[in-house]
C-alpha cells in the first residue's frame, strides 16, 4: 500500500470519497466490496481528524432506552456485534459498573428493570462470534461490591450498582486503518494529504473533483460519477462549495469533544461511571493506562479552528474531580488529549450532541452526483456508511452486490477464534522475536502480524525498540512507511503503530523513529526537526 497520487488521474471512478475518517473509510470499503471502483482521499492523514478522538468504547446502546428508542438500542447492539465479528483481535469485552441511589433516576430497582429489558432486546439481536460477541448479562451489585469495583466515586448515598458489558478497542487507530487497508487491498485507490478544492462538471451534474496534493502542492483532476462527501466537520462547508452554494442541508454547528489518556491506571478491570453537575463521566482502563471522558464544549469557530483551550481543560479536570473524588488527577497526569469536532445543537450556554448521523442525497436539491454524510457516533459508522453507499449505488443505476461489511473480515481479522490465534502466535517458534513482542504484534495487526515478524526476524536493527520506554520496534516504523502510507512522523507514531497512542513515547523513541523515516523518505535534517516539533505539539497542553 503505497501513496500514489498519479493513480487518481487518467480514469473515471464510480465513487470518490472525500474524507478518510471512520465514515469515509468504511464507505470506501463498502463500495469496493460491492464492486464499485473507488478512490478515497483525505486532506490530512487517515483517521487524523475527528476519528482520532474517541473513548475507545464500542457501545451497545443501553443509553438509548432512556428515551425509549428501542430501534436505536438494537442498531447499536447490531453494530457492536458487526465490529466484533470483522475485527476480533481489536474489539474485546469491557465490563462497566454504575452506582445506584435511592432517588430517581438511578434507583436500584428501576435500573435493574432497565438493564434487564436491555439484555432481552440485545439478546434478540443474536450476538456474534468470539469473546466480544457473547457478552454476559447485566447483574445487580450490592453496595459493598459496587464500591469495591468502583472505588473512585463518593460512597455517600450509594445503595448498590449495576454491572454490564460493552466492548473496547484495543487499538482504535488500527481499527480505523483496517478499513482503509482492506479497501486498498480490494482495489480502491487511497491517498492521504490530498485536499478537495473544487467540483468538476457542468451545472448541477458533478463529474469529480479538483484536488491539491498538500505535500507537493500539485493539482490534478479526479473524475468520478459520484462524489461522497464524508469530510467530518468540514462536510457542511465543503458540500456548499461543491454544490456551488446549493444543498445547504448539513448545518455547521459543532461541539468540541475531549477525552484524556491518563497515566494513572485503575485499581481493577471495570470501567466506572460517576457524575458531577448532571454530567455522566466514565473512567475506563485501557492497556496500562486509562481513558477519561467525554467532555463537550461549544465550538464557535470553523472546522479549521480546533485548538485546546486551557479553561476547558481545567473545567474538565474539575468535573472529573467532582465525579471521581478517589481519582487524584492534575494536568501532569494527562498524557494525551484526544479532541475532535462533532455536530451539535445549541442548548443554553452549552451544546447538545446530535443523536443521528445525517446522510443527504443532493438530488433533492437538483444536484446530481453528490452525497454528503455528517456522522455522530463511531459505533454506528458502519450502518451510516451502508446507507450512503446504498444511495451511491442508486445514483450509479447499475447492479451491485449487497453490503457485506457486517460480515466480511477486515485485513488482519480473518481468524476463526481469537484465543486460538493468540495462543498460536505466542507459541510460534522464533529465536529472534520474543513471545511478548509477538503477542503485542498479534493483538495489533491480527493475522497480518506475520509480515512484521518476518521483517524483525531478518534484521537485528529492525528488532531494536525505538526507546528505553517504548517497546515498539524500528521494524514497525519501517513497515508503516513501506506498507501503510505513513509519510509524516505522526502518521507512524500516532496512527500506524502504538508508540505514541498513550502519550509521548520519549525523546529517544521520537528521534529514532524520525531517523528511520528520514532514511526511508530522504528527509533533510530540517525536515526531521519540523516533524519532531509538529509531533511534540500534539502532546502539549496550553498554559
Amino acid at each position: 500500500m503505497q501513496r500514489d497520487p498519479a493513480a487518481l488521474a487518467g480514469r473515471t471512478f464510480d465513487v470518490v470519497v472525500i474524507g478518510g475518517g471512520i465514515y469515509g473509510a468504511i464507505a470506501a470499503w463498502d463500495a469496493t466490496l460491492r464492486g464499485m471502483s473507488v478512490a478515497v482521499i483525505d486532506r490530512g492523514d487517515f483517521g487524523g481528524g475527528t476519528s482520532f478522538n474517541n473513548a475507545k468504547t464500542v457501545h451497545g446502546g443501553v443509553r438509548a432506552l432512556q428515551s425509549g428508542d428501542v430501534a436505536a438500542l438494537r442498531r447499536f447492539a447490531r453494530e457492536r456485534r458487526a465490529l466484533s465479528r470483522v475485527l476480533p483481535h481489536l474489539i474485546r469485552p469491557l465490563p462497566f459498573v454504575i452506582p445506584t441511589f435511592r432517588g430517581l433516576p438511578r434507583n436500584r430497582g428501576l435500573l435493574r428493570l432497565y438493564f434487564a429489558l436491555a439484555d432481552r432486546l440485545v439478546r434478540s439481536c443474536a450476538e456474534g462470534n468470539g469473546a466480544a460477541g457473547h457478552l454476559p448479562r447485566s447483574r445487580v451489585l450490592s453496595r459493598d461490591e459496587c464500591l469495591r469495583l468502583n472505588p473512585l466515586i463518593d460512597p455517600t448515598g450509594v445503595t448498590g450498582g449495576i454491572e454490564w458489558f460493552d466492548c473496547q478497542m484495543y487499538n482504535s487507530d488500527r481499527v480505523h486503518f483496517s478499513f482503509i487497508a482492506s479497501a486498498a487491498e480490494a482495489g480502491a485507490v487511497a491517498v492521504n494529504y490530498m485536499e478537495a478544492t473544487a467540483a468538476l462538471g457542468r451545472g448541477a451534474d458533478l463529474a469529480g473533483l479538483r484536488v491539491r496534493d498538500r505535500l507537493s502542492g500539485e493539482a490534478l483532476d479526479v473524475r468520478a460519477r459520484v462524489v461522497l462527501n464524508a469530510a467530518g466537520p468540514w462536510a457542511p462547508e465543503l458540500g456548499r462549495r461543491l454544490a456551488a452554494g446549493g444543498g445547504a442541508r448539513l448545518h455547521g454547528r459543532l461541539s468540541k469533544a475531549m477525552n484524556f489518556v491518563i497515566a494513572s491506571s485503575l485499581p481493577g478491570t471495570h470501567a466506572v461511571a460517576g457524575s458531577a453537575g448532571g454530567r455522566m463521566l466514565f473512567v475506563a482502563p485501557w492497556r496500562e493506562h486509562a481513558i477519561v471522558g467525554t467532555s463537550h464544549d461549544r465550538h464557535d469557530g470553523g472546522a479549521d479552528a480546533l485548538a485546546l483551550d486551557r479553561r476547558q481543560i481545567d473545567a474538565f479536570l474539575a468535573a472529573v474531580a467532582g465525579a471521581f473524588p478517589g481519582l487524584p488527577l492534575d494536568p501532569g497526569d494527562v498524557r494525551l488529549v484526544h479532541r475532535g469536532l462533532l455536530p451539535a445543537s445549541p442548548r443554553g450556554d452549552g451544546v447538545r450532541l446530535e443523536t443521528r448521523s445525517a446522510v443527504v442525497d443532493h438530488r433533492v436539491d437538483g444536484i446530481h452526483g453528490l452525497i454528503s454524510v455528517l456522522g455522530v457516533r463511531y459505533t454506528t459508522a458502519r450502518d451510516t456508511a451502508e446507507r450512503a453507499v446504498d444511495l451511491a449505488a442508486d445514483q450509479l443505476a447499475r447492479p451491485f452486490g449487497p453490503c457485506r461489511t457486517a460480515v466480511a473480515p477486515l485485513a488482519g481479522g480473518d481468524m476463526a477464534d481469537f484465543d486460538d490465534f493468540l495462543r498460536d502466535a505466542t507459541t510460534a517458534e522464533s529465536d529472534a522475536v520474543s513471545a511478548r513482542t509477538r503477542e503485542r504484534l498479534a493483538r495489533t495487526y491480527g493475522t497480518r502480524y506475520r509480515r512484521v515478524v518476518e521483517r524483525l526476524d531478518s534484521s537485528s536493527d529492525d528488532r531494536g525498540p525505538l526507546g528505553a520506554a517504548c517497546p515498539v520496534t524500528v521494524g514497525e516504523v519501517r513497515h508503516a512507511v513501506r506498507e501503510e502510507m505513513a509519510v509524516k512522523l505522526g502518521d507512524a507514531l500516532l496512527r500506524r503503530t502504538e508508540a505514541g497512542s498513550a502519550g509521548h513515547p520519549g525523546d529517544d523513541a521520537v528521534s529514532k523513529a524520525a531517523a528511520v523515516m528520514a532514511g526511508e523518505l530522504a528527509w533533510t535534517r530540517q525536515r526531521m526537526e519540523r516533524e519532531i516539533t509538529e509531533l511534540r505539539r500534539t502532546y502539549q497542553l496550553p498554559r
